[in-house]
């Protein structure tokens, strides 16, 4: 995950951790803003992006529907209403926040990393084994 966003998401759970709720609500939604301008996804509104996101295919259904919890949580409290927000209802926000994160950025990078793994071992493997499989199997 990008350092700025990863900075920001920390500082959210910060706030959360001193009962800064707003503010943590607020943070977690500039991560999510922040995130999809790093997909490259930079023009429109925050819903917009949420939704394009999704139509690149680097969202699935529920983690949109997360990112868009998120956004309603932010505005309620960016947007100058004084809406109180509970203990408990910054902490979902939150942990919504990180599921994003998860979609965006963390899944894909463990999937390239274990590619990445299994492709130097594939290489390590001497020439007299490579593609031999214990009898009956395919050696795909």
């Amino acid at each position: 995950m990008p350092a700025a966003i990863e900075s920001l998401a920390v500082e959210a759970h910060d706030c959360l951790t001193i009962k800064a709720d707003r503010a943590a609500v607020a943070l977690a939604r500039a991560v999510v803003e922040a995130s999809a301008k790093e997909k490259g996804v930079t023009k429109g509104s925050l819903i917009a992006k949420i939704d394009e996101l999704h139509k690149l295919g680097l969202l699935r259904g529920h983690i949109k529907e997360a990112a868009h919890e998120v956004r309603f949580g932010g505005n309620e409290v960016a947007h100058g209403d004084l809406t109180p927000v509970d203990h408990e209802a910054a902490e979902e926000i939150l942990t919504l926040m990180d599921e994003v994160l998860n979609e965006l950025f963390q899944s894909p990078a463990r999937v390239a990393r274990a590619r990445q793994r299994r492709l130097e071992r594939s290489q390590a493997v001497p020439e007299s084994v490579k593609g031999t499989a214990p009898e009956g199997q395919p050696s795909t």
